[in-house]
């Protein structure tokens, strides 16, 4: 069985294998864009990212009167208002309120924060955060509210973690901004270590308190601990954050734009 086709004035039969070189070599085209499209799409993805972290970054702020939070119910507790009185300690927004406020961070980021939805739910009633410029310590002021726990009336480990790490990255931020970390990009979290001392009752209000440990090139090491704002400890971790090689990323981006122009020249030919 074949086709007929057209070769100049004359006609012929042409074999099916020429029609299943044709579709392969087709097959093969398609293949490459759609693989090479979606590469670009990763990278793309990747690069959006980045621009979202720095459009954060360029949000950071300190809070102000005109930002409309609060007022706020824990600065009636005494060790809040000690903590907000130290010398060089500036209360700032938490990272959903800077997004928020950002021309360009609302156009990179949607209206998911974690806390941020946690907030509006009223299972986190306040989420404090200040900056010590002296120390360079980093606290978070965190009432939390209902349907928070794991195991009864006790707050769920996974939760901590993230207001931890949420803490961190505030640090993280904080030092960034005011130049403490060099040229470099804004940072993931690349690891969490959190040794849990004992049980968060629930109502409990956490003070947690993170600063630096060690600054290596794309990398932060940084420690926590979270209390009560007195003697009783509930956990101490560790954080490392790597800001991520934009130019290696960049690179690769390139490399597969190229992989694909020569994957179809062999195809066209084929097809032609």
């Amino acid at each position: 069985m074949g086709r007929r086709g057209l070769n100049s004035s004359n006609t012929r039969w042409q074999p099916v294998r020429n029609i299943s070189a044709a579709a392969a070599a087709g097959a093969g085209a398609a293949g490459g864009a759609i693989g090479f499209l979606a590469r670009a799409a990763w990278h793309s993805r990747f690069a959006l990212g980045v621009a979202g972290g720095a459009a954060g970054t360029a949000a950071w702020k300190w809070r102000e009167d005109q930002d409309n939070v609060g007022p706020f119910e824990t600065q009636d507790i005494a060790w809040v208002q000690e903590l907000a009185g130290q010398p060089g300690m500036k209360e700032m927004l938490v990272p959903g309120q800077m997004l928020r406020k950002h021309p360009v961070g609302q156009l990179l980021t949607e209206d998911d924060h974690l806390f941020e939805t946690m907030r509006r739910s009223d299972q986190v009633k306040e989420f404090r955060c200040f900056y010590n410029t002296q120390t360079r310590k980093f606290y978070s002021v965190v009432m939390l509210g209902k349907d928070v726990c794991g195991y009864p009336s006790t707050v769920h480990g996974g939760l901590t973690a993230a207001i931890v790490d949420e803490t961190f990255g505030g640090l993280y931020t904080a030092l960034l901004t005011t130049g403490n970390l060099g040229a470099t990009l804004p940072g993931l979290t690349a690891r969490l270590e959190l040794d849990y001392k004992r049980k968060i009752s629930a109502g409990t209000v956490l003070l947690v308190t993170t600063e630096l440990e060690t600054i290596e090139p794309r990398k932060v090491w940084m420690k926590a601990t979270v209390t009560d704002g007195g003697k009783n400890t509930f956990v101490q971790g560790r954080a490392l954050f790597v800001a991520p090689n934009i130019g290696k990323q960049f690179a690769g981006l390139f490399k597969w734009k190229d992989a694909m122009a020569k994957q179809l020249q062999p195809a066209a030919a084929a097809s032609s």
